[in-house]
This record gives C-alpha cells, sequence and structure tokens, in this order.
C-alpha cells in the first residue's frame, strides 16, 4: 500500500506543463502595462513664460504609418500631461506641438526647441514605449 505521501506527488509532466506555460500565463498582463505610456512637461517662449492653449499630439508610430491616439492643450502656465495605450505593432511614441492644425502656435510662432527629460535635443520627439517622459518645448518667434 502507498502512503499517502506518495499519492500527493505530481507527476513529471504536470510540473512541466506548469514551469512552460507559467510564464505565458503571467505576462498577459505586464505587455498592456508596459505599453502604457506618459508624456509631460510645459510649453514656453524662450523668455521663459508659460503658452497657454497650444496643442500636443501624441502619435503611434509604426515603420508602415502612425495612428493619432491624443491630443492635449496646455494650461494657463504651458503645462500639459497625457497617458495613452500605445498599440501592439507601434515601437514609439511622438509627442509634439503640431505645426499644422495648432491655430494658437502657426500664428505666432516659427518653431521650437525640444527638451527630453531636462536635456536639450534635436532628435524630435520619438520615445520608446512604456514609462515616463518629460517633454518641454520652448517656442521661438
Amino acid at each position: 500500500m502507498k502512503s499517502a505521501k506518495a499519492n500527493s506527488k505530481r507527476p513529471s509532466w504536470c510540473k512541466l506543463i506548469i514551469i512552460l506555460i507559467w510564464p505565458l500565463i503571467s505576462l498577459q498582463g505586464c505587455d498592456k502595462l508596459s505599453r502604457t505610456s506618459t508624456a509631460y512637461g510645459r510649453v514656453t517662449e524662450i523668455g521663459g513664460s508659460g503658452v497657454d492653449s497650444v496643442a500636443v499630439v501624441f502619435v503611434a508610430v509604426k515603420l508602415s504609418g502612425e495612428k493619432f491616439l491624443l491630443s492635449v492643450l496646455t494650461d494657463k502656465d504651458g503645462n500639459y500631461s497625457g497617458t495613452v495605450d500605445v498599440p501592439r505593432g507601434y515601437g514609439t511614441l511622438d509627442v509634439s506641438p503640431p505645426e499644422s492644425r495648432n491655430p494658437k502656435y502657426t500664428g505666432v510662432y516659427r518653431g521650437y526647441d525640444v527638451y527630453i527629460n531636462g536635456r536639450k535635443t534635436k532628435d524630435c520627439c520619438a520615445s520608446k514605449v512604456g514609462g515616463k517622459t518629460q517633454y518641454d518645448f520652448k517656442l521661438y518667434k
């Protein structure tokens, strides 16, 4: 007669299935979380004062095209913030004040400098999907 301890042992094929399937099950929700991206920052004039009512757009980008996700307006101090879920298949998130379709920008400003996480860059404005990134835009006339 077998002891109760011997009967409680799982067959080795069962352990193998758990080892192979568990990572797939546990990562189902992680992919969704890792595609959530937040961008925030401030739109200012070169002198440092905030510019209100400037649209900042969030666009998902892949080799074969792009997909508009969100547009937010800056507040009275020039601050903005937005969070998006970037669809699968899109590798980067582009955040910028579009020069067209942005009446406040088009009527007054010629261009802008970009600061990503406090550092000036010329590589505007694609970011890695997931996480939180600060984009500050300094507009010039």
